[in-house]
């Protein structure tokens, strides 16, 4: 089996991540925001009823960006995608956004960026 790809968002000025996260948004098959407040659980939970710009919101200086071709860490009957999300890294709140795209979009998502 393939392994996951890691795609280095770092070389990315904070604008180019601001709108790869915004151009995945805009293809995604779904996407969901969650929190971990270690002072409630050591759990991530879920954060229902939040708008895209209220998690975007989130997306602040130390927050850490990721893009990642999943292949290997599927569920059963799953096919591989492309994540493409974000880590607040805020305290005492951390954040997470997850964006899943079909890998038959991912041009769309890093066309034009140096990720590798």
């Amino acid at each position: 089996m393939e392994r996951d790809i890691f795609y280095d968002t770092d070389k990315l000025i904070d604008a180019e991540q601001e709108n790869l996260l915004r151009k995945a948004y805009a293809i995604c098959e779904k996407w969901w925001f969650d929190k971990l407040d270690c002072r409630e659980s050591f759990a991530r939970q879920r954060i229902e009823n939040i708008s895209f710009e209220e998690a975007m919101n989130h997306f602040v200086k130390s927050a850490k960006m990721v893009v990642i071709q999943r292949q290997q860490m599927l569920f059963k009957g799953e096919k591989p995608y492309l994540e493409v999300g974000f880590r607040s890294m805020e305290n005492p709140i951390d954040y997470f956004l997850w964006i899943i795209i079909p890998l038959k979009h991912k041009n769309k998502i890093i066309e034009g960026f140096d990720l590798l």
